[in-house]
């Protein structure tokens, strides 16, 4: 098990890289929100809130981080992670090597109760967004991690307290 975040020092993870926040606005779209770093029952989390659009060809928002130095995907069965949310489905994505362009990357949807939940995303379940990528996510080098809202229009309301690698 590799643990990438923990809040134990936040705003970072392994090797001390970031969290940033993104929207459909680098592709023309509207979606908005923030991300702040929040106290939800008891739990210290990063919190994402925003209104995901599909108008002009926009849809989501998303909190990421790059790995540095990339992680080899072979070394591990999976990503867990330690939501609380508002009863919407949610992704993590995955971008690789062969995630070149912006809307290539690799995602496993769950649904994010209103309780504190552990989600465990098999790499094996994970779908690849363009056929231009390998259907399998094996030999690969994650290069970054990102928790998505999206792909509907919805209010989101998430909150990230621990993420890594089993």
């Amino acid at each position: 098990m590799l643990i990438l975040e923990d809040l134990k020092n936040p705003e970072t993870i392994i090797k001390g890289q970031k969290w940033y926040f993104v929207t459909d606005g680098v592709m023309g779209g509207v979606s908005e929100g923030n991300t702040k770093l929040d106290i939800v029952e008891k739990t210290k989390c990063h919190r994402m809130i925003g209104n995901v659009s599909t108008e002009n060809n926009g849809g989501f928002i998303q909190i990421r981080t790059l790995l540095n130095p990339k992680i080899n995907i072979n070394d591990y069965e999976g990503i867990f992670a330690l939501v609380y949310g508002n009863n919407k489905k949610y992704s993590l994505h995955i971008r690789t090597g062969t995630t070149l362009a912006p809307w290539q990357y690799y995602s496993y949807k769950f649904l994010s109760t209103n309780k504190w939940t552990e989600i465990k995303a098999p790499f094996a379940e994970f779908k690849k967004s363009n056929f231009y990528q390998p259907k399998k996510l094996s030999n690969q080098k994650m290069k970054s991690i990102g928790l998505v809202a999206g792909f509907e229009d919805f209010k989101a309301d998430i909150c990230l307290a621990k993420i890594g690698l089993y």
